[in-house]
């Protein structure tokens, strides 16, 4: 009986670590509406994502800026929340429809050196192109909010609320990117892929200027406390 209660101990343990790990990457960023407002970092190690990659988000529209930029490292990656600016390379051929403002979607780019780049919006692909032969650049820093540049232009800002943005260094599939939309924003889904390296919970803890503030979307938490309900049922069995 100890034996058994004591791995039910360990088991509780492990998971409520677990949760509390995963509860992180249940916090959104909601980003303010001037210059002064992005999230600017030197990334580790950019190199797993030099011949292919995948970018994909929850995005929330709340600005008219003209070229609404959420994601941008060097000019080599642009991810745009309007239907503008999603490029790889200076290829700009991806301006598929993008929904209004207010509304949360998922959004994906990919792109394969020598092959294709395409965006997907709520797990549809709405706009598709070929590829640069050639890798991406290395250094440099990644910005989010606006551009990389000093200084901010107001042309730039995104002024919305992010969610999840995580890279995958290998082109994910369409059924695998509408898998990921059809789970929903509340789902972990996208932890399940090994090929994930720029993860949502590290770009959590970047540096931050101006009013950029955490916030649990209001459709996670219900998801959230239930699984926790759940971990405290468990310990309460012990």
């Amino acid at each position: 009986m100890v034996p058994f209660i004591l791995s039910l101990i360990i088991y509780c343990i492990h998971t409520l670590s677990s949760a509390a790990e995963e509860e992180k990457a249940y916090l959104a960023l909601s980003f303010g509406k001037t210059t002064e407002d992005y999230i600017q970092f030197t990334p580790s190690d950019m190199s797993p994502f030099q011949s292919s990659f995948t970018g994909c988000a929850w995005i929330k529209r709340q600005h008219d800026a003209s070229y609404p930029i959420v994601f941008h490292f060097l000019d080599e990656i642009l991810m745009g929340s309007n239907g503008y600016w999603n490029s790889v390379k200076n290829q700009w051929d991806l301006r598929g429809m993008f929904p209004g403002k207010n509304v949360w979607f998922h959004y994906c780019l990919s792109w394969s050196a020598g092959g294709e780049q395409k965006v997907y919006i709520n797990g549809e692909e709405v706009g598709s192109t070929s590829a640069s032969s050639s890798n991406l650049q290395m250094g440099g820093e990644i910005c989010l909010g606006n551009r990389e540049q000093t200084p901010k232009h107001e042309y730039f800002i995104f002024g919305g609320q992010l969610f999840k943005l995580n890279l995958f260094s290998e082109v994910l599939s369409s059924s695998e990117i509408r898998q990921m939309s059809e789970a929903g924003m509340c789902s972990s889904i996208e932890m399940e892929h090994e090929t994930r390296k720029l993860k949502w919970e590290r770009i959590l803890t970047e540096p931050r200027y101006g009013n950029v503030v955490e916030f649990v979307p209001a459709e996670c938490t219900s998801y959230i406390m239930a699984k926790l309900d759940k971990m405290m049922s468990l310990l309460k069995e012990i």
